[in-house]
């Protein structure tokens, strides 16, 4: 049994449907976060518990479909084109969920940050904090502002290395599983000793 073809070998009208697909996939997944970031409502609320559930719900629901994009790219006929739609959706997700926690601080106090922050204005100051950038337009005030930023930040640094690592881990054994299986192998998992 042959293993699967790679990206390299496909004729050119097949690697153009590939990477097409994969361009609507990332798309619909991009919109579909923006539209779950749209719902956070930029009033304030006078309780702690409709905010704290926002971000406890968010969590969670990042983990899951974190956990979904490694078993897809496990499972993927072209392991490689998956893994850089994990990257920019997991990206996507960890910022909206920032984004979120920015847009409700700014709704519970205008002064958090120097401007106050929509969804937009909030996803853009979380990508400069992702980005290390810090144009300054935009910037934490208050103490509890700062704070989350500081937490944002500190989770930045480990962020991208762990997701870079774990994706392209996840694609690697999934390619090698595959070339494993394609020669006979019957564990391909297990390392000869």
């Amino acid at each position: 049994m042959a293993p699967p073809p790679s990206l390299n070998e496909l004729p050119k009208p097949k690697l153009i449907g590939v990477l097409v697909l994969s361009l609507v996939r990332t798309v619909l997944g991009l919109l579909v976060i923006l539209w779950a970031l749209s719902l956070v409502p930029e009033t304030a609320d006078a309780s702690l518990w409709r905010p704290a559930a926002i971000v406890v719900i968010g969590i969670a629901v990042y983990g899951y479909l974190f956990r979904r994009q490694l078993q897809r790219i496990e499972h993927a006929r072209f392991p490689a084109v998956s893994v850089i739609e994990a990257l920019i959706l997991t990206a996507a997700m960890f910022l909206a969920l920032f984004a979120g926690i920015y847009v409700m601080m700014s709704a519970a106090n205008a002064g958090a940050f120097t401007e106050d922050l929509d969804h937009f204005n909030a996803f853009y100051f979380a990508l400069t904090v992702l980005a290390t950038v810090g144009f300054g337009d935009i910037t934490p005030v208050t103490g509890g502002a700062r704070l989350v930023c500081m937490i944002q930040m500190s989770i930045d640094i480990v962020f991208i290395a762990v997701m870079v690592r774990t994706l392209t881990g996840a694609a690697q054994k999934s390619m090698a599983f595959k070339k494993a299986k394609a020669a006979g192998v019957k564990d391909p998992l297990v390392d000869d000793i």
